[in-house]
């Protein structure tokens, strides 16, 4: 399975490089940026499955810790394809009128703060999850957090390089894009086998 998903994702960014060095048609939909484009979707598949297997681990579990990382993934579902933080980002920004620096734009800050608060409160639910949790439920939140964390590189910390260094655009957005299909790649795979692990 891990095989698979990585490989598909492997196929998306070599399509976009095509894309972008004009060796296919202008289908912006071939861009990992694009919006609702083919590689964005696929993320959104693997967004829900994972959403929708940890809801069914605690459907059988009855664990709180399962409830708490399935909503994660429903934000995660909800934020890519709603733009959630990018809207609320634009909106906290024009209200705290932050102002535009180090090549980054006043929303760009918008979002980063929204990714942080939302970040800090599910960061809360999994540190009293991790308390009150048995010492199966602590190593899947290790394994989950260590993930997570590697997904937030990719999405946040890579993302404001890419924006801030606007000479590496292409290359900065294979590795911000392309890093975040692979590690959600992994994480999917890894709820699937913990479904059929505590089934």
């Amino acid at each position: 399975m891990l095989l698979i998903l990585i490989s598909t994702d492997l196929i998306f960014i070599a399509l976009h490089t095509f894309y972008v060095y004009g060796m296919i048609d202008g289908n912006s939909y071939f861009s990992l940026e694009k919006d609702f484009g083919y590689s964005e979707i696929f993320q959104y598949l693997k967004e829900y499955w994972s959403f929708l297997l940890l809801f069914f681990v605690f459907v059988d579990k009855q664990k709180l810790t399962y409830l708490i990382w399935s909503a994660f993934f429903l934000y995660l579902l909800l934020d890519d394809s709603l733009s959630i933080h990018e809207n609320v980002g634009e909106y906290l920004a024009n209200y705290f009128n932050i102002q535009p620096r180090f090549n980054l734009r006043s929303v760009d800050f918008g979002e980063i703060l929204v990714s942080f608060l939302v970040g800090f409160a599910f960061l809360i639910l999994f540190l009293f999850t991790y308390i009150k949790g048995k010492i199966e439920e602590k190593i899947v939140i290790k394994n989950l957090a260590v993930l997570v964390f590697a997904l937030a590189f990719f999405g946040v910390f890579i993302d404001v390089l890419h924006i801030a260094l606007p000479f590496g655009e292409n290359k900065l957005a294979v590795i911000e894009d392309g890093g975040e299909m692979i590690v959600l790649s992994i994480l999917l795979w890894y709820i699937f086998n913990l479904k059929y692990e505590l089934s």
